[in-house]
């Protein structure tokens, strides 16, 4: 698994603004009031802020490991991506408090709303999903780059991806396939486009994915190829049949237009904690 550290492509930091501020404001009060998919808790390794600190609202969408998920002892949030952002955030200056969203499609609405500060969740910034999301989403610089990966029980002994650990369009596209993914993520989009003859198992959450999978009713799963590799290793059931080349690169988000200015403040503490070490330090504990 190679790390990005590219810059973001120019879409990015797109000028005009995907939600109108009427919009903005009857989307947080769908989102919040009505519960539309936040956790209702704060999570307790949230620091006290000082006085001076201006507090982010950080969102997430567990469980993805290693990225983020939560710890079965304490129930706090861990991960790489809530190591590193947890130490951009705090370089930067700010405090911060977290949110668990039931799924990604409430992450992603409740940020584009700036009803959260900053988005956490292994978000692809790049290619035409990229393209998509930053309609209403600014990115942070990528600060790593994945593929997708192919996971099944480890009891099936089909062999799904014959070439090497290398799995192609070709190799999965088979009418005989029954394939989960989960809701408005890469995955789901590389599945629509490049396996057109499987039945396509769409779900809200990671956790519904892998219980489809258990329970046998997919034959595998499509999924972000660090995300497979970390649910293999926690849980012997599972086991990865291969990964999909597809150059994807994560970045944290914001709501478009940038309405706090933070995104170059956040660059600036990416930037540090790759020149220090901090980063591969963090590459090292998490994968």
């Amino acid at each position: 698994m190679a790390q990005g550290g590219a810059a973001p492509p120019t879409e990015a930091m797109r000028g005009a603004k995907g939600v109108s501020a009427v919009l903005a404001i009857v989307i947080a009060v769908i989102t919040f009031v009505a519960g539309f998919g936040v956790g209702s808790y704060l999570f307790p390794q949230t620091p006290a802020p000082g006085p001076e600190k201006e507090v982010l609202l950080l969102g997430t969408n567990t469980p993805f490991p290693p990225f983020e998920s939560r710890n079965t002892t304490s129930g706090n949030l861990e991960g790489f991506d809530i190591d590193l952002i947890q130490t951009m955030v705090t370089r930067a200056g700010y405090a911060y408090e977290w949110r668990d969203f039931r799924d990604f499609t409430a992450l992603l609405a409740a940020t584009a709303a700036e009803g959260v500060d900053i988005a956490i969740g292994a978000i692809t910034m790049n290619g035409a999903t990229g393209t998509l999301r930053n309609q209403t989403l600014d990115f942070t610089d990528p600060y790593y780059e994945a593929d997708q990966g192919v996971l099944k029980l480890t009891a099936d002994a089909t062999d799904y991806c014959p070439t090497a650990n290398d799995c192609t369009a070709t190799d999965l596209n088979d009418a005989a396939y029954t394939v989960a993914v989960q809701d408005i993520t890469t995955s789901l989009y590389w599945a629509e486009a490049e396996l057109p003859d499987v039945t396509l198992v769409v779900l809200p959450s990671v956790s519904q994915v892998l219980q489809a999978l258990s329970a046998g009713n997919v034959d595998f799963v499509v999924i972000d190829h660090p995300a497979a590799v970390g649910i293999a290793g926690a849980n012997p059931a599972f086991t990865v049949e291969g990964t999909i080349q597809t150059d994807e690169l994560y970045g944290f988000a914001v709501p478009n237009n940038d309405p706090k200015n933070i995104v170059e403040k956040l660059n600036t503490a990416l930037a540090a904690i790759r020149t220090d070490g901090t980063y591969d330090t963090l590459v090292a504990k998490w994968f």
